[in-house]
């Protein structure tokens, strides 16, 4: 049996979302809200005793070396004429789950949610600092099945 190849429309419903831009922008102009967010990366050594050599920790986003290359390529491009606003490497993290609406149905809905790599994982993790934030809500597309035979 052939199936007719190509792309096919299909109607997945109404995506619910928030600007990006506006998210971050309160997340990162509001430094009283917003305290432990780091813009200055660093790397983190540990050395056990005087005569070894230290080792490079990794473990934080931020201390990573693609997140340290990033910054650091971003320093040493040419700056937007007549800008004088501090310059730095913002990491976004996403992440959804399923998320069942009722327990008397089959409606569900995938929220979408945003994190700033810039915060330590430590505080990120604690639901009473409010890290996640919520970026779209998807719903849940159901199953289209088709037979169109050449």
């Amino acid at each position: 049996m052939n199936f007719a190849l190509g792309q096919k429309e299909f109607n997945a419903g109404i995506l619910h979302h928030h600007k990006l831009t506006s998210m971050i922008r309160e997340k990162i102009t509001q430094p009283s809200v917003h305290p432990h967010l780091h813009f200055k990366l660093y790397k983190l050594f540990w050395q056990q005793q005087d005569d070894i050599e230290p080792v490079q920790v990794h473990g934080k986003l931020y201390t990573s070396e693609a997140f340290i290359e990033a910054y650091c390529d971003l320093q040493d491009s040419p700056q937007e004429p007549g800008c004088l606003l501090p310059r730095f490497v913002l990491g976004l993290m996403f992440a959804s789950d399923g998320t069942q609406l009722t327990s008397f149905s089959t409606a569900k809905l995938w929220p979408i949610y945003l994190m700033i790599g810039n915060e330590s994982k430590d505080r990120r993790s604690k639901s009473s600092c409010h890290a996640f934030e919520h970026v779209a809500y998807l719903e849940t597309v159901r199953k289209i099945f088709y037979t169109d035979a050449i």
